[in-house]
């Protein structure tokens, strides 16, 4: 399994906006010691080998976040603010369509790693995803990934949108289920 460049770049921007340009090169020096991809330029479509990465993300969190493991919830809910309020995803959808980005988020998933799978179902006002097929079940995975999708609901739904944890790697499960309440 690889991830793609991108969530390495988003992790990037919010280190160096929260703790300053110096520090993040600092720790990036040193994971390229540990990791040598990790000295090489990073574009988005850069694919790096997902070990690398879930040390380079339980690295950062360590260091900067006191290894808080609801850091990678933090993660995937900045990273929906910034995707849909300026970055990739923002021409793509408009307040109110909250149904259609739950809808959407198994094309998300695609565009981070190459392996595993996003589901979404929407029923009234239920979503449920489910994450399957993940090679290395970790943490990143499931808060990250439903931390984005709670943010982006909640930035376009304009509401705060509650979730239930049904499975998930967290809890020693072999895939990751959450249900979350759309508001109408």
């Amino acid at each position: 399994m690889e991830v793609k460049g991108v969530a390495f770049l988003a992790r990037q921007a919010h280190a160096e906006q929260t703790f300053g340009t110096e520090r993040w090169r600092a720790f990036l020096a040193e994971q390229a010691k540990r990791d040598p991809i990790f000295a090489q330029p990073m574009m988005p479509v850069t694919r790096i080998p997902a070990d690398a990465f879930l040390r380079f993300n339980d690295a950062l969190t360590q260091q900067f976040y006191a290894g808080d493991p609801q850091t990678y919830w933090k993660y995937g809910l900045k990273s929906a603010e910034y995707a849909l309020g300026q970055g990739q995803l923002k021409p793509i959808f408009s307040k109110g369509e909250h149904r259609r980005f739950a809808l959407y988020t198994p094309g998300i998933w695609k565009g981070y790693f190459t392996q595993g799978e996003l589901a979404a179902q929407v029923q009234g006002d239920v979503a449920e995803l489910r994450i399957t097929g993940v090679p290395r079940p970790h943490i990143y995975f499931e808060l990250s990934v439903m931390g984005f999708a709670s943010g982006g609901l909640t930035y376009l739904s304009g509401k705060e949108v509650s979730h239930e944890v049904l499975k998930g790697f967290s809890r020693g499960d072999p895939e990751v289920v959450y249900r979350f309440t759309l508001p109408s």
